[in-house]
């Protein structure tokens, strides 16, 4: 697609540009020997998704339009070095088969569970193999830092079941612009405005992402992490802020409910051990039997009900920060509607991470072991599916 990006408006499409569509697809092939009706006339030969040579995926329609009555659209923000990019990974891998998505196995609908991506702005979005996407993630390998030149957007489209009987059918998409930190993807880089009000400006549920250890810091922090503390945190208030001037610039005034994802909540740095003990650690003690519990109805009302419980207990300690920075950060979040869910993730233990790569530096020397346990990270879809005309019912 070749086009114009308008300032905090739409990408703009270039009508003259070839795009392939359902129509270019080749009919089933004919019995040998016969050729086409006469009166058939015959188009000029132009490569399709089926010919190019060294494609591994097709083209496809990034919105499921007619697929789905309703959809409800999740995005996922965060500043550099926040655990974004984790995040996005470990939901992809916790939902690529329903019956091991945990609360979230009560209402996905296996079959049409979809990701596609897309590398730039000019670029048509494609399906992305599931089992690839995830192959990284169940061998512990780390993430790389992304580049200002390769900053994919991502779709990951899962339905579910509504109506009493479950007879309906509706979609989440999580929406995932992996930018560049460097480049402050959020907004501050031109060229990327129009990909980025394209990517979110729909949403009705965003997350957040921040550090919980660099909300509420342990006290014997070393003065490295402590400089990189404080460069998370104006991160932090740099995308809320570019949100807010999105928001304002075009015109949007549909209420947004907000999820803080507070990451990287296995991090001994953070202070709140109690919460890392209970609410993480428990969770990777048993975390088949965690998953198992939470599948049927009344697993899910007891996820939700002990998530309010934490999430309410988070709010008193921001609000009991002696900083104001931090203090407010969850009035911060609030686009005309609720407070924000404050949701504690871990989308891969740190400290099994750390371990694994000192003791084998070449990951093709590093024996095999079990695939790492994202913790909670289903939480933040559940509160999506929640607030899309209560998918409870």
């Amino acid at each position: 697609m070749t086009g114009r990006q308008d300032n905090w408006g739409d990408v703009v499409e270039d009508a003259g540009d070839p795009w392939i569509s359902l129509d270019d697809l080749p009919s089933p092939a004919a019995p040998i020997g016969t050729g086409p009706p006469a009166s058939e006339a015959q188009p000029p030969s132009r490569p399709t998704a089926w010919t190019l040579l060294g494609e591994e995926v097709f083209d496809v329609e990034p919105e499921p339009v007619g697929r789905y009555r309703r959809v409800q659209q999740l995005g996922i923000l965060g500043g550099k070095g926040v655990g974004k990019s984790y995040l996005f990974q470990a939901m992809v891998y916790r939902t690529q088969h329903a019956q091991r998505a945990g609360a979230l196995s009560y209402f996905l609908d296996n079959a049409g569970i979809e990701l596609v991506k897309t590398a730039n702005p000019e670029e048509r979005a494609r399906t992305v193999n599931l089992q690839r996407f995830n192959a990284e993630y169940e061998s512990w390998t780390r993430l790389p830092t992304t580049l200002a030149a390769h900053q994919p957007w991502y779709r990951l489209t899962l339905p579910y079941r509504i109506g009493l009987l479950g007879r309906s059918r509706a979609a989440l998409e999580v929406e995932f612009f992996d930018g560049s930190g460097e480049q402050f993807f959020e907004a501050q880089d031109p060229r990327q405005r129009g990909l980025w009000a394209q990517a979110y400006r729909e949403a009705r549920v965003l997350a957040f992402c921040l550090p919980l250890w660099a909300a509420f810091p342990a006290a014997d922090l070393s003065t490295a992490a402590r400089r990189e503390r404080d460069e998370i945190i104006a991160s932090f208030h740099d995308v809320v802020q570019n949100y807010k001037d999105m928001r304002r610039h075009l015109k949007l005034k549909a209420p947004v409910r907000t999820i803080l994802a507070l990451t990287m909540a296995d991090d001994r740095r953070c202070a709140l051990t109690a919460l890392r003990d209970t609410w993480i650690a428990g969770y990777l003690q048993r975390p088949e039997a965690f998953l198992a519990q939470t599948r049927t109805g009344r697993g899910v009302a007891r996820y939700l009900a002990n998530a309010r419980r934490v999430s309410r207990s988070l709010l008193d300690a921001f609000a009991a920060a002696r900083s104001p920075g931090i203090a407010g950060i969850p009035n911060l979040l609030r686009f005309g509607a609720d407070r924000p869910w404050l949701i504690p993730v871990s989308a891969i233990h740190g400290d099994a991470l750390d371990a694994l790569e000192r003791a084998y530096p070449n990951p093709d020397d590093r024996p095999a072991r079990l695939p790492p346990v994202p913790v909670h990270v289903e939480l933040p879809l559940l509160v999506a599916l929640c607030e899309h005309g209560n998918a409870l019912m």
